[in-house]
């Protein structure tokens, strides 16, 4: 069924009609192979907006949230506040939903990805310095010496981004644990 789809369900756990969209989808599926937990779902307060999934066990409760085009954010973390991102994040059905299973099943928590070096990325992306160098018209020993930097100019790593076919996102985290992404100097023409 498509992204988009209207077409209304009704589920055990909740009695609430759900769209039939991926976080529909999702209930139906944990609906099933759960049915000990109590799962609720909460539409958006505006069209296109966060659509929430939780799940209940009486040890468990994992948080999902979902929007269209943006994908699934995963929670399920003791010490996870209030305004904080998801600690997991998956583009798409197909790899979200192995992964709620999993966390479920195993009443797991969610893991928030590691900060990592320049170099552990680029590895990540399977890419070697000569192909990055290419794909930044620069030369092998360059992409070795900025691999091996602590300081970066921000101009530099949205480059090196988009050779590993990603995009740069700065966000600052306050004491209170919110967090406000800073719009780059060319985003606010």
């Amino acid at each position: 069924m498509s992204k988009t789809a209207t077409k209304s369900t009704v589920t055990k756990n909740t009695g609430k009609a759900v769209e039939l969209n991926e976080i529909g989808e999702v209930q139906r599926f944990l609906t099933r192979a759960f049915p000990n937990a109590r799962i609720t779902v909460d539409k958006p307060l505006t069209a296109g907006g966060v659509w929430l999934l939780d799940l209940f066990l009486s040890d468990y409760h994992l948080a999902v949230a979902w929007q269209n085009g943006k994908g699934f954010g995963l929670v399920s973390s003791d010490t996870h506040g209030y305004g904080e991102g998801a600690d997991e994040v998956h583009q798409t059905l197909e790899s979200a939903l192995p992964r709620i299973v999993e966390l479920v099943a195993n009443r797991r928590p969610t893991a928030p990805p590691e900060a990592v070096r320049l170099k552990e990325l680029r590895e990540y992306c399977g890419l070697s310095q000569e192909e990055v160098a290419r794909r930044l018209g620069s030369k092998q020993a360059s992409i070795s010496r900025a691999e091996a930097r602590t300081d970066f100019l921000l101009s530099t790593l949205k480059k090196h981004a988009e050779a590993f076919g990603a995009t740069l996102v700065v966000k600052m985290v306050f004491p209170d644990a919110s967090e406000r992404e800073l719009k780059l100097c060319e985003e606010e023409k």
